[in-house]
């Protein structure tokens, strides 16, 4: 694939990103669901403190969560599938899944993690990054660090060869957050509805990826 058009992909991946990572945030758990740390924490926490339920709760997430990195590594070596591809799938699946998912809040607040988990596990897995930079399309803490890393080496240590690394990176966290001031548009008009919009970026991403594996 042509490194410019990974990087297209990756930042339109990146902007999905954040469109999807919003929803535990918006709806009931408040925290974003994109990483497993907290999740883990509270699974010792709740084990520590003999809270059976919230631990079950817990555990459930971080089975989906694994359950898409094993799936992203095993099906490449034992099928034909595509992993970007089915990561585009997954994500609509969950955005359909937000969509459906009680506007009550009577479930309990780990529930509504549940679609980030998968999702965004698989995704960050699928598309790893882009002119040989390992880049998260799901957070933002390592690429907002190499960012200004990449910064300070073009404009305190005088390396310019830093720039499109700096550029790759600063963009990316740009579309990232792009995407979550969109999403949160998307869903203050029209709820959890609004998640379904995601469906155009994945599309196009598909077709990108589809295209890009025709042989010329």
């Amino acid at each position: 694939m042509n490194s410019n058009r990974e990087a297209q992909i990756h930042y339109t991946v990146a902007f999905i990103g954040g469109f999807l990572g919003i929803f535990p945030i918006v709806n009931a758990a408040h925290f974003l669901g994109s990483a497993q740390t907290s999740n883990l924490i509270d699974i010792v926490l709740g084990t520590l403190n003999g809270e059976g339920r919230s631990v079950l709760f817990h555990a459930v997430g971080a089975f989906l969560y694994a359950l898409a990195v094993f799936l992203v590594t095993f099906l490449p070596k034992h099928t034909k599938a595509d992993v970007k591809i089915l990561a585009m799938i997954v994500d609509v699946s969950a955005a359909i899944a937000m969509w459906l998912f009680p506007t009550e809040r009577n479930l309990p607040l780990t529930v509504y993690l549940y679609p980030t988990f998968f999702a965004m596990a698989f995704q960050w897995c699928a598309f790893k990054g882009a002119y040989g930079f390992t880049s998260s399309t799901i957070f933002s803490s390592n690429n907002f660090r190499q960012f200004i890393s990449s910064l300070t080496e073009i404009f305190f240590n005088g390396d310019k060869s830093f720039s499109l690394k700096a550029k790759f990176f600063g963009f990316t966290l740009f579309c990232f957050h792009f995407g979550l001031v969109l999403s949160w548009l998307s869903w203050h008009f029209f709820g959890n509805a609004g998640f379904l919009f995601v469906i155009v970026p994945c599309m196009g991403v598909t077709l990108r990826v589809g295209l890009s594996a025709v042989p010329r």
